[in-house]
């Protein structure tokens, strides 16, 4: 399956790529490139793999011959994943694509949008020779929501926060996938887990649920979204994806961050290059 992650960058998009990708999936999904690749082309492209399991033999050809007929049309190609098998596909694609291609681990993902938008020239600087720059007023803040007491007190905090500073503000929402069994899968001729059903029901329930938050809330600069994935990563990707700078998240404790350690919120905080607020609830 091919989700898109909205991009705030004109030239840059990316999308989430799950699951084992069929000749269905890339009928679906190759219109919406097309109509990109005609806007905006030369693209940059960020696919994000995430339990993904290969193609099966028409998905392959599908991606080979979209990829022959566009090959002008791309700049920059980053695959992030975490499967040795997914950093050698991408040295394959190498040989058929003119556009430069690279593999990120995971936790490059900063990394890899830096060199997309060409930043990364500037990752080699000594640190103490760059100035302390101004601060700047928050432009566009995102609250994590997973429709707990904890998630709604930060969203309220997060629209506080919005009118001060007069900021855009997206709810973002992740639906993870159904467990697959996580291990090394042939590229081509793996077996599919049909989860699709459930997992479509557990999507809709958070779109209505979502819906519901956001028909509460009364403030003109307001996004919300609803993305498959898993939390950690999509809330991140987003977050870079949209450019935002602070990123608002619910505590589930009353103790600080000694009581996230292990959770969602703790390696967010640790691994986020943007402002990270924890809202605690409070005490009783």
């Amino acid at each position: 399956m091919f989700q898109e992650i909205p991009v705030s960058d004109e030239h840059i998009v990316a999308f989430k790529v799950s699951g084992r990708l069929t000749d269905a999936d890339y009928q679906r999904f190759l219109p919406r490139l097309t109509t990109l690749i005609h806007k905006y082309a030369p693209l940059s492209v960020l696919l994000e793999l995430e339990n993904f399991r290969g193609w099966d033999l028409k998905a392959a050809w599908d991606d080979l011959r979209f990829g022959k007929q566009h090959d002008k049309d791309f700049e920059r190609i980053a695959i992030v994943g975490a499967k040795p098998w997914q950093k050698w596909m991408t040295a394959l694609g190498r040989a058929f694509l003119s556009a430069e291609i690279r593999y990120f681990d995971r936790d490059q993902l900063q990394e890899a949008w830096d060199w997309l938008r060409g930043k990364e020239e500037e990752t080699g600087r000594d640190e103490e020779a760059l100035e302390v720059p101004e601060l700047q007023p928050y432009a566009h803040l995102l609250a994590a929501v997973d429709f707990s007491p904890h998630s709604e007190y930060a969203v309220a905090r997060a629209v506080e926060l919005a009118r001060h500073y007069d900021a855009r503000l997206s709810l973002l929402h992740v639906v993870e996938y159904i467990s697959y069994p996580y291990y090394d899968y042939d590229l081509l001729m793996s077996e599919a887990y049909d989860f699709v059903e459930e997992e479509q029901q557990a999507y809709d329930r958070a779109l209505e649920r979502m819906n519901g938050v956001v028909a509460q809330l009364d403030y003109a600069k307001l996004h919300h979204e609803v993305l498959w994935g898993e939390a950690e990563q999509t809330i991140l990707s987003y977050a870079e994806a949209q450019k935002v700078d602070l990123i608002v998240l619910g505590s589930h404790g009353h103790h600080g961050l000694a009581r996230l350690l292990g959770s969602t919120a703790s390696r967010i905080v640790k691994r986020a290059e943007k402002d990270v607020s924890v809202v605690h609830l409070p005490a009783e």
